[in-house]
């Protein structure tokens, strides 16, 4: 069976197709083609989202894309540290557009990379961000401590998946 293919494009015009895969991440994307009642898509989709950005988040959104919506995202792979070890400036970018784009995983894996990078808690990080409402107390880390402990999932299939810390992100 074929996939149905969607076409979405950045702020600067480049256009991306991807898969159903990447809409069901978005729920801003599947709300909107639940709203199209399913018609052929005759234009892509358009977005406030820069290109560079916009192919992590796919990338993103392509790893993650047999994991369930509510997989628990304290639990990082290698592969998302690797992934989340880029300049501040992209990471406070990727962050804003998981956002808008309502990527609830990729959101609470920026975040928690922010708030490592800042030494503050995840709860600081979405309110000085604006992302997002306040988690009660039982569910924000308390300290720094806390996020650094975040357990890494270890596939047993994937080789390149260690035990390892998420690391501080420099200020580049």
């Amino acid at each position: 069976q074929i996939k149905p293919v969607f076409k979405i494009q950045s702020c600067d015009g480049q256009v991306f197709a991807v898969e159903d895969w990447f809409i069901q991440k978005s729920k801003c994307f599947s709300v909107v083609l639940a709203q199209m009642n399913n018609l052929v898509q005759p234009h892509p989709l358009k977005t406030s989202i820069c290109s560079f950005v916009l192919v992590k988040i796919i990338e993103w959104c392509y790893h993650h894309r047999n994991e369930d919506q509510d997989h628990a995202q304290r639990i990082l792979t290698a592969w998302d540290v690797q992934f989340i070890r880029t300049n501040s400036a992209i990471l406070l970018h990727l962050a804003e557009a998981a956002f808008r784009l309502e990527i609830v995983g990729l959101l609470d894996v920026a975040c928690r990379a922010v708030s490592i990078m800042l030494g503050r808690t995840l709860n600081e990080v979405k309110l000085m961000l604006r992302v997002g409402g306040v988690e009660s107390p039982s569910d924000e880390e308390d300290s720094l401590e806390d996020v650094l402990e975040l357990e890494v999932d270890v596939d047993e299939n994937e080789e390149d998946d260690v035990e390892i810390e998420i690391p501080a992100i420099s200020a580049a």
